[in-house]
């Protein structure tokens, strides 16, 4: 494992392993992000809000909920259990009875949230929308002062609003540039050195679904990478064939 905290979150059988983790999103507000949250978990009306339309409304609360992956490695079928939390897009604090803004929405994510080891950090903008890209920065400073950012998180930069492409205004070269500003910023502020593989970057549209099923693939992929599923099977095959060449042959024979 990487790193002894998240061992916790994980459990081997026979056939199968479960994992579970947090995926946060984080970004400013009405950039989509509890429709996006909405979309992957296949909202059903029964969660994040009790609407009695289909509009979405600006929110200021801590909103959760969870999907469940499954997928295959060699012969074990693996299923991954992202515990979605969604951050307001309200910077700094809220005034009394009036929800709560990020700060208010950090303080109670680490002090009542089931999950609280982020796997994977969605920084969500809006590609019709240039200042929530550039603003990606100062939220990305908030959830690394807030401790969001491990040595096991992965990272996603995920673009909404994919299907009004006459007003798109953040292109693929923004958006690569963005890529490694972040890993850079990371290391600098936290020490870590990301794969870039590990910085993923999405595009989505909630209208038309398309890239939702990408950004599953991408939390999926951030909870392999943040329990090293990989190089842990394949030590367990070389301690397995280590162990059976011990065998002598007449051990075999009795």
């Amino acid at each position: 494992m990487q790193d002894a905290n998240i061992t916790k979150l994980i459990r081997f059988t026979e056939s199968k392993i479960i994992c579970t983790g947090g995926v946060v999103f984080i970004g400013d507000g009405n950039t989509g992000k509890t429709h996006t949250a909405m979309s992957i978990t296949e909202f059903k009306r029964k969660s994040f809000f009790n609407l009695s339309d289909a509009t979405l409304r600006k929110s200021v609360n801590l909103e959760w909920d969870y999907f469940i992956f499954q997928s295959n490695i060699e012969e074990y079928l693996v299923r991954t259990s992202s515990q979605i939390f969604i951050m307001p897009g309200q910077k700094g604090r809220a005034k009394l009875g009036e929800g709560l803004a990020f700060e208010d929405a950090a303080d109670l994510y680490f002090h009542v949230a089931p999950i609280k080891i982020v796997l994977s950090l969605i920084l969500t903008f809006d590609l019709t929308d240039i200042k929530t890209f550039l603003e990606l920065e100062y939220w990305l400073n908030r959830a690394i002062e807030r401790d969001m950012v491990q040595p096991y998180t992965s990272i996603i930069i995920l673009g909404t609003h994919l299907d009004d492409y006459e007003n798109i205004m953040v292109s693929d070269a923004n958006i690569a540039v963005a890529q490694s500003f972040i890993r850079d910023l990371i290391l600098e502020k936290r020490g870590l050195d990301l794969k870039i593989e590990d910085i993923h970057t999405i595009k989505v549209s909630n209208l038309t679904n398309e890239g939702i099923d990408e950004l599953k693939t991408a939390i999926n992929h951030s909870f392999l990478s943040a329990f090293n599923l990989n190089g842990y099977l394949t030590k367990q095959k070389e301690n397995n064939n280590h162990d059976e060449s011990e065998i002598s042959p007449s051990s075999d024979l009795e």
